[in-house]
């Protein structure tokens, strides 16, 4: 979870509020990135340096390093028309290329978010995916622990809640990884984080698996492929989530959950997506 600054194969663009990274290469297809809360596009940068394929890193409106203090959150809702107009720009750039959507966390809700932004408007242009890949998506509010916290957190002192962060650590590279965590938060404007946070916790229902498992089949209608990997922690989620995929109509083939031993935050290691990624076509 290293900042990164921008190197001599990437480019930093703008799209309105938006910013991404981009890798371009003569690749068959497109893949973009989507960070989770409080983190932002450089998560993905060591991926794209080091492999030949073009990839996309957004990084959502206030979101961008450095940029704290410059907008006033940006709710939900506006980041997934944003969002969903950076998508049919690159298709409309790149229209040969196959698109994937690679979402860690939160940013895997708002794959599931474009999914229903696109089924609602179906006059609208919306793109048939190659596939999608969601890095442990919410399934409910119980699987929302730090969303939960920094929803209720104070906007102007997140100090209290980055100490609280801290203390969910389970053990020392727990530790470590919740460290790492918190001080990136720390150097963003909490104002926009607190706000993600607070509309995700309004986007799911407290419990149960039926919201979760309508979202991925709408998913599953515009791509060819879903791939779901999970942390070891949604052990206890994965026969549930994958039921109410199936009672939801996504078919078996199209929608391919992977339990790991990682924990959250190893789900976007270099290797991790090179392998996922692979798994799922992209070159």
């Amino acid at each position: 979870m290293a900042t990164l600054l921008p190197s001599d194969s990437l480019t930093y663009q703008s799209f309105g509020q938006l910013s991404y990274l981009e890798r371009v290469a003569d690749s068959r297809t497109v893949t973009v990135f989507f960070h989770g809360l409080g983190l932002d596009a450089t998560d993905y940068q060591g991926y794209l340096e080091s492999h030949e394929t073009h990839g996309i890193a957004v990084n959502l409106a206030g979101y961008a390093p450095r940029s704290a203090g410059h907008l006033p959150p940006v709710p939900a809702k506006d980041h997934v028309e944003m969002v969903a107009g950076l998508v049919r720009r690159i298709g409309h750039d790149h229209p040969e290329k196959r698109i994937v959507l690679v979402g860690f966390s939160l940013g895997a809700d708002l794959v599931l978010q474009l999914a229903e932004h696109w089924t609602a408007n179906p006059d609208g242009w919306r793109p048939s995916l190659f596939g999608a890949l969601l890095l442990d998506p919410n399934v409910n509010r119980s699987t929302m622990t730090i969303s939960r916290l920094f929803a209720a957190a104070d906007r102007r002192d997140p100090l209290p809640a980055l100490k609280k962060l801290v203390d969910l650590a389970p053990d020392l590279d727990g530790f470590r990884a919740l460290c790492t965590y918190a001080s990136r938060i720390a150097a963003k404007d909490f104002g926009q984080v607190r706000q993600l946070a607070d509309d995700m916790m309004h986007y799911w229902d407290p419990t149960g698996y039926d919201q979760f498992g309508e979202r991925v089949a709408r998913v599953a209608a515009i791509s060819n492929e879903v791939n779901i990997v999970l942390s070891a922690d949604y052990g206890e989620h994965l026969r549930e989530m994958e039921d109410a995929v199936r009672r939801h109509g996504a078919p078996a083939a199209r929608v391919v959950f992977n339990i790991t031993e990682m924990d959250h935050f190893g789900l976007i290691e270099h290797g991790v997506l090179h392998r996922q990624l692979k798994s799922l076509g992209c070159d």
